[in-house]
Parts: structure tokens; C-alpha cells; sequence
């Protein structure tokens, strides 16, 4: 359906209940103007119910295919090994979808593309990272580098499966650690639920591959941080994001559950600012 058709009570449907998918929800059932949840589909039934308990308009618990049907926009706030599921359910039923998982697009490509064949759109939200309009802007003409630096304090990454597997020790650390360097297509695949960040920058600009990603653990940081380095023909620039840590999950930030909630403002706003 075409959303400028119907501008009020358009009907937002979520997928994963983690510390942003609740957050976004809370918000959503606060109240933000013509939009509804209508329902929420994850794999932990137990825990949404429980945390759903305090809404105002408590959301139905619903299955993919059906949250699907019933939605006009889905969030999706899963893990990226969902992120399949929910785009094929999404184009099979024609609905808009909003998501965070960079590593997600870049790992299903081909498939994303077919968002033209049936007519949805698919919105990357900046999710922890700002500045993507500029970069999309510089695209336009040359962009000759972008080099990507991620800090995080050591708990945001010690679970990370590129730090598990390869058996990297970030414990009693005095000093900071290099624990990837890479490009950002490897430090999505590598590291899929802690620098969807970096996926987001590659799609943005010069591409996954031709874009530089490292990886740092520092035991003085309190804060996710990201630093951004650009060169261009149009522009020089350098992008720096210290995130507050969610409480739920330390290895998100709580401006990526924002991002999502200006995504949904700006499907109807009659002003747009930004790219």
C-alpha cells in the first residue's frame, strides 16, 4: 500500500524484543502520532509477554508471516540471522521495511534487490552512526577513502563471535587492543550484531569492501565510539559518535532504538531535513 495514502493510524509491526525493539515499542505505545503497534513476533514468546505487561495497548504476540500481513511497516530490531526471514516475508507480503542490520543487507544482497520487483522499500536506519547523509552525498561524485574506527569498552565485545572463536582475551586489559582490521564487508560478517555500524558506512559510501574497519577494545571507555574518516572530490570530512551503552545489552547504543523511532517520523512528516 502506498503509506502517503493513509497518513493516519498506519499500522508499525516489530520483529525482536531486545533492548531496542522494546524500547521502540514503549514508545510507539506512549504515543507517537499516526502510528500503531500491532503486533510483535519473536523467538523469546515468554520474555515479550512479560515485557509487554506494562504497555497501555498491549500488541498481540503474532508469527512472521502473520505480523506481516497485518502491518503496514516492520522494524526490524532481530539479530541478523533473522534478517532472511523477515525481508522474504516482507516482499512476499508487500510491506515496508525498516531495519538496522547492515551486516543482514550485505549478507543477502541479492535478495534486497528484489524490494523493486514487489514494489516495498527497504530503509537502512543510521541506527548508531551519524552522518550517512553526507557520506550518500559525497557518493554522488568521488569519494577517494573511508577509513572506519570503532572503540568499545572491553564488555561490548568480549561475547562477539569473531572474539570467541579466535580466542582474543580482552580481560584485566590495561591498555587499549586492536582485535580486528579489515574491511568493513569482514567486520560485518565477523562481527555481525556489534558493527552493523560498519555495514551502514560501506553501503553509504564507496562500498563494504573498499571501505577500512578497525576494531579497537579500550578498558578507559565508557562509551561505544566510532570515528569516521572521509576523503572526497566535494569534501573532507571526519565523523565522531561517543553512544551511551543501552543498560540491556551493553554492545548497543540507545540512539539506535532512537534512529529507528526519526525513521518512522519521517514516513509522514510534511518536513524532512537531511538527505
Amino acid at each position: 500500500m502506498q503509506l502517503e495514502d493513509k497518513v493516519e493510524n498506519i499500522k508499525v509491526g516489530i520483529v525482536g524484543f531486545g533492548s531496542i525493539g522494546f524500547d521502540v515499542g514503549n514508545r510507539i505505545d506512549q504515543g507517537i502520532e499516526n502510528f500503531k503497534l500491532v503486533g510483535v513476533s519473536s523467538k523469546t514468546k515468554e520474555k515479550v509477554l512479560k515485557k509487554i505487561s506494562s504497555f497501555k495497548n498491549k500488541p498481540p504476540f503474532l508469527n512472521l508471516d502473520e505480523l506481516c500481513k497485518r502491518s503496514d511497516v516492520i522494524l526490524d530490531c532481530a539479530p541478523k540471522k533473522a534478517f532472511k526471514s523477515v525481508l522474504q516475508n516482507c516482499l512476499l507480503n508487500k510491506t515496508k521495511l525498516i531495519t538496522i542490520s547492515g551486516s543482514g543487507i550485505l549478507e543477502n544482497f541479492e535478495l534486497v534487490k528484489n524490494a523493486n520487483q514487489s514494489k516495498i522499500q527497504i530503509v537502512l536506519a543510521s541506527g548508531a552512526i551519524l552522518g550517512l547523509d553526507g557520506l550518500r552525498a559525497a557518493s554522488e561524485g568521488k569519494i577517494y577513502s573511508v577509513k572506519m574506527i570503532t572503540t568499545k569498552p572491553p564488555n561490548a565485545l568480549a561475547s562477539a563471535k569473531y572474539v570467541l572463536e579466535n580466542k582474543i582475551s580482552l580481560e584485566n586489559l590495561s591498555e587499549k587492543k586492536l582485535v580486528f582490521n579489515g574491511s568493513a564487508k569482514d567486520g560485518a560478517e565477523a562481527f555481525p550484531a556489534n558493527v552493523n555500524v560498519a555495514a551502514a558506512i560501506g553501503l553509504a559510501g564507496i562500498g563494504p569492501e573498499k571501505t577500512n574497519l578497525e576494531i579497537w577494545a579500550d578498558p578507559s571507555l565508557t562509551k561505544n565510539t566510532h570515528q569516521v574518516f572521509v576523503k572526497s572530490d566535494s569534501s573532507d570530512f571526519v565523523i565522531k559518535v561517543q553512544n551511551i551503552q543501552s543498560t540491556e545489552n551493553p554492545g548497543t547504543g540507545k540512539i539506535t532504538a532512537l534512529s529507528m523511532v526519526a525513521c518512522l517520523r519521517g514516513l509522514v512528516s510534511s518536513l524532512k531535513t537531511g538527505t
